[in-house]
């Protein structure tokens, strides 16, 4: 089993804004969400042993919550920083511009990287955690990188791709059993 779980509430995600890079802080119900996120994990029916966090403030402390609620370790891994959306970054997420240039997977955004260059960061990632049989993961990290994780589980085609998006400190698991 792992798990991954995108960070708490930020202004940017209330103001609609694309939030990349940017090191943006969550808001005051951003934190009440991941005290909730550690009373899921505290639940779980297949325990959480260790937590990776993107570098980030807004994943870095949802994991920082969890990890203290729970008593687990928590790692740093630069590998689950957000997607880099370059130019983009702070600007209005309904921005044509935006929205054609987040189509092109295979096309840097500017100043930025690409779908593929981002899979290419997380997947081995992702080995890693699979390769480990003697701890379960969390992996607290970003929305758009929780859809290209997910790819890696479930194929989706271009459509369901982008439709396919995680709230705020929600919770999604894989059962890695059969691999």
């Amino acid at each position: 089993m792992i798990y991954f779980t995108r960070h708490g509430e930020t202004q940017w995600n209330k103001d609609g804004l694309v939030c990349g890079r940017a090191d943006i802080p969550l808001t005051e119900k951003g934190n009440k969400q991941a005290e909730e996120l550690s009373k899921k994990v505290n639940g779980l029916s297949v325990p959480v042993t260790k937590i990776i966090h993107s570098p980030l403030i807004r994943a870095k402390e949802t994991a920082r919550i969890v990890s203290e609620y729970n008593q687990i370790a928590m790692t740093e891994d630069a590998r689950l920083a957000e997607f880099d959306f370059g130019i983009y970054d702070g600007t209005p997420i309904e921005n044509p511009e935006f929205q054609v240039a987040r189509t092109k997977f295979a096309i840097r955004f500017p100043e930025g990287e690409s779908v593929l260059d981002l899979a290419a960061r997380v997947y081995p990632l992702i080995e890693e955690c699979l390769a480990d049989k003697e701890n379960t993961y969390l992996l607290v990290c970003h929305n758009a990188l929780i859809r290209v994780m997910h790819t890696y589980f479930k194929p989706l085609d271009n459509g369901d791709f982008f439709k396919f998006s995680v709230d705020n400190t929600e919770l999604v698991s894989y059962d890695t059993s059969t691999n």
